[in-house]
This record gives C-alpha cells, structure tokens and sequence, in this order.
C-alpha cells in the first residue's frame, strides 16, 4: 500500500499523528465512529487540520490508492 512520502519526514510524521489524534477527538461522539466509510471522513478532517494549522498538504491512503476500496 502505498503512502504520501511526507510520513517518513520524523517532523511531519508526528504532526501528521497529532492531527490524526485531533480529528478523532473532533468526531468522538459524532455517531460516526464504527460505521462503513468513517475512514474517509477521518481522513477528510486529518487533511483539513494538517493544511489549516502546518500548511501541509497531506494526500490520504485512499487518495494515494486509488484501486483500494476502504471502509
């Protein structure tokens, strides 16, 4: 599976595990945890953070594999 090159950076990879941590902590209690497709959305909000707070921009694994269904 493939994955944006910008995780093997140590400083990027941690704000890119902070942002990850903030997005879930955004979306618990939002219903959508456990359910088909919550990854995306995870995923959609992880970008979000990483572009607004670092200026990153960060491609998501459904983005970087584009022939992966993800749930």
């Amino acid at each position: 599976m493939k994955h944006d090159l910008q995780e093997r950076d140590p400083n990027k990879k941690k704000l890119i595990q902070a942002a990850e941590a903030e997005a879930e902590f955004e979306l618990r209690g939002s219903g959508l945890d456990g359910q088909m497709g919550y990854c995306h959305v995870l995923w959609g909000r992880q970008q979000e953070i990483l572009k607004e707070k670092y200026g990153i921009n960060w491609r998501t694994p459904a983005e970087m594999n584009p022939d992966v269904m993800f749930d």
